[in-house]
């Protein structure tokens, strides 16, 4: 009986807490090589000058906040954290704005829209946390109808430059603003390199196009970069897939089992430009082509990525991969460009200042064992395919 008080009193937080644990959940094994998928195409910097590129844009906060918090999916477990509380905290908001328990169901709608929304691979995380946001500010819209009329007014365009298109929720707490939202949207595409039609949408709301790649070329490229080699063919088994860098993919893993011998292997790559169409298959080559020697493919492959990403961003990844690949073919100095870049990084700077002082010391390369094999295959090698 106690226990039924418990719940009863507490019923709400704990369909709160239920939604926030099925939304950690669902990131984590439903959709992690997503997550992973976003954080390879965005780099995230510790400068002024990379804050001050983000707020020069309409709904340049949002994506500088988006990409801080996409920045740690590459550990899905956080990944799926900031998830859950982003979509707990939309909740709530919303529920603050109802303001009647009678209709607490409701204050999911915003929440699950957003899930929805963030599981679409053309879709960054800038939408996400320009909603919440918003909704963050509508709570702050005095009650008073003349104060919160006045407030209104002021947030829209402030709001709009911040947060982007989002800030279009504001205007249901007063519908005359609607009027500084257009002139807000026509002034950015007067300001702004960007079209009206972009504008209107967000410039960071939705990447056009298939550059991102597939679903199926993400889960392969994680299953690549674990070295799951067994995971990998029992899938390519179960479902095949026309894509070229995919049956790669399959290929370095059964050579890695010692299914089929290094001439099979050479004999049956596909190393034509149509491996790199996308953000995800070149990714994926990367991957392919640095075990097995193709140095020189493994970093066109990480160019390729980066160049590839919709929303022109750098790719944290794209240069560790060009440090590694630099590094192995003695470009010390090129390399020593890079690395400066990624120790202004969270999650990249250890790895950054470890590399420095390699190119510093570089007779100390049999420290990665790798590495050493890569550089001698490279340095010695005379196969067409070592170049």
């Amino acid at each position: 009986m106690k226990l039924t008080t418990i719940i009863n009193a507490h019923r709400q937080w704990l369909l709160t807490a239920g939604f926030g644990l099925a939304v950690f959940c669902f990131w984590l094994f439903v959709l992690p090589y997503l997550m992973m998928a976003r954080e390879q195409m965005q780099l995230f910097l510790w400068n002024a000058d990379y804050l001050l590129g983000r707020l020069a844009i309409p709904g340049g906060m949002a994506q500088y906040l988006g990409e801080f918090v996409v920045q740690f999916f590459i550990n899905p477990v956080y990944g799926a954290l900031w998830y859950a509380v982003l979509l707990v905290v939309a909740q709530r908001l919303t529920l603050r704005l109802i303001r009647n328990k009678k209709y607490y169901l409701l204050s999911f709608v915003p929440s699950c829209v957003l899930w929805g929304v963030a599981c679409n691979q053309n879709i960054p995380m800038t939408p996400v946390v320009a909603v919440v946001l918003t909704l963050g500010l509508m709570n702050l819209v005095p009650k008073e109808r003349k104060a919160r009329c006045t407030a209104v007014c002021l947030m829209v365009p402030v709001g709009y430059w911040l947060l982007g298109p989002a800030i279009i929720l504001l205007t249901v707490q007063f519908i005359p603003s609607v009027n500084f939202l257009i002139f807000c949207v026509f002034g950015s595409a007067w300001l702004t390199p960007y079209p009206l039609r972009q504008v209107a949408r967000g410039v960071d709301y939705y990447w056009e196009g298939d550059k991102v790649g597939t679903y199926e070329e993400m889960i392969y490229d994680v299953l690549m970069r674990r070295k799951q080699w067994q995971k990998i063919t029992d899938r390519y088994e179960q479902n095949p897939t026309e894509s070229l860098a995919i049956r790669n993919a399959v290929l370095v893993a059964l050579w890695s089992q010692q299914r089929i011998s290094q001439q099979e292997l050479m004999g049956r790559l596909d190393l034509s430009n149509q491996t790199l169409k996308s953000v995800s298959s070149a990714f994926l080559m990367g991957e392919v082509s640095l075990p097995i020697g193709i140095v020189n493919l493994s970093q066109r492959s990480a160019f390729e990525a980066m160049e590839a990403i919709p929303n022109y961003n750098k790719s944290a990844r794209a240069l560790h991969r060009l440090v590694e690949t630099n590094i192995i073919t003695g470009q010390y100095d090129v390399a020593r460009k890079y690395i400066a870049i990624l120790e202004e990084t969270t999650f990249y700077r250890g790895w950054a200042q470890k590399m420095s002082l390699l190119i510093e010391h570089p007779e100390q390369i049999g420290n990665y064992p790798s590495y050493q094999r890569l550089k001698e295959v490279y340095d010695n090698g005379h196969d067409m395919f070592f170049f």
